[in-house]
Order: structure tokens, then C-alpha cells, then sequence
């Protein structure tokens, strides 16, 4: 399946300078740290839609970010986010089939 976006909101990617998906690196800190250093967009690491779809959205006062934990398992934190890579981050989310993604 292709889904055509509009063209006010498809990506450009010319002349753009990205931070690639990297398993087990693409965290916070690291997207940071590249949007500092020139990077226009960032990717997250792949998350599985289920895994997502079963967490609890916190927000971190003290860090000042959004994070997702696993309802089953609050110590472990699925994606954390912050105000600064607003609109620079691209969220990669791995399905299996369409329901999963909605």
C-alpha cells in the first residue's frame, strides 16, 4: 500500500542532515546531542506498536520530558521525549498488520 501525503506536510529531505535509526542508540540523549551538533531531523529506535499501546504516558517534571512505560512493568521506560525536538523527531513504530498502527 502507498499512501500519498499532501504535499504542505510530505517530508524534503534535500539538503537536510538526519540522525539514522540505530537500534539500541537512537535514545534521548543521543537525538539531543544530535539536533546540537546540526542534525535537522532524528529518529527514534524502532517500538513495536503493542508495546507502546500498552504504556502509561508520564510526565517528568524534574527532566522535563513525556515518557512511556510499560503498564506490566513501571520501571521500564519505552520512549522518553522532550519540548526540544518538537517537530525535529520522527517516531518509528514497527507493525505486524494496519490495526496495529491505529
Amino acid at each position: 500500500l502507498a499512501f500519498a501525503m499532501p504535499i504542505s506536510t510530505a517530508l524534503n529531505f534535500k539538503n537536510v542532515m538526519v540522525l539514522a535509526p540505530m537500534v539500541r542508540v537512537s535514545i534521548l540523549p543521543l537525538r539531543l546531542l544530535s539536533l546540537e551538533y546540526g542534525a535537522d531531523l532524528v529518529w527514534s529506535e524502532e517500538i513495536i506498536a503493542r508495546k507502546i499501546a500498552n504504556c502509561v504516558r508520564l510526565k517528568n517534571e524534574r527532566l522535563g520530558t513525556v515518557e512511556f512505560y510499560l503498564k506490566e512493568a513501571p520501571h521500564y521506560r519505552v520512549f522518553q521525549t522532550c519540548e526540544t525536538e518538537k517537530g525535529k523527531v520522527i517516531f518509528q513504530m514497527g507493525v505486524s498488520n494496519a490495526n496495529d498502527a491505529l
